[in-house]
């Protein structure tokens, strides 16, 4: 029971924020409201430091991700923009496999294929986790000496998956897809 609790609340967390994140930017049409500037879709592959819930035992534990993948950008009418490479790395004060984490952080540069470079910093990174599966939400900013979206503001949900958990050896990767707005 508690785990199809946490599944519907899983999805209607992702739900509730990809309505919120994918309402346009007309409708602050007329007002001084923030613009987006951007959409951009991450897609990752990431190693854990050390294994989450190795032998079933699922006990919050401090860790680390690190991720590498692909980036594309397009602009609010959905022409492209910008597209390249990108690794980040996810600092966990307590992650779990099957579980809520509310401390995460990380630091994504991006390596745009004009040979330029842009950083998003990720100050808060919501993740509920039913074994293994995450829904992410994301809030951040752009760095100002970043070469593309300088000071742009990031709001962005996502999933992600990995196996192992409850196993011996432990969930030990993870896939990700992360969908950005940029706003300005």
């Amino acid at each position: 029971m508690k785990i199809a609790a946490r599944s519907v609340l899983l999805v209607a967390t992702s739900l509730f924020a990809a309505v919120s994140l994918l309402a346009g930017a007309s409708a602050y049409a007329g007002s001084a409201a923030p613009t987006t500037g951007s959409t951009c879709v991450l897609n990752a592959h990431g190693v854990f430091a050390n294994a989450v819930d190795p032998g079933g035992i699922n006990l919050p534990v401090r860790d680390t991700l690190a991720m590498t993948g692909s980036v594309t950008c397009v602009d609010a009418t959905g022409a492209p923009v910008a597209a390249g490479t990108f690794e980040r790395t996810v600092t966990m004060p307590a992650t779990e496999c099957t579980g809520d984490e509310h401390g995460d952080t990380s630091t994504t540069t991006v390596h745009w294929t004009d040979n330029t470079t842009s950083t998003f910093r990720f100050d808060k990174i919501d993740v509920v986790k039913v074994n293994g599966t995450a829904s992410l939400v994301v809030t951040g900013t752009v760095t100002p000496d970043s070469t593309r979206f300088a000071s742009d503001t990031i709001n962005a949900v996502g999933t992600s998956t990995g196996a192992g958990c409850g196993t011996p050896a432990g969930e030990t990767a993870v896939d990700s897809t992360l969908v950005l707005r940029l706003t300005h």
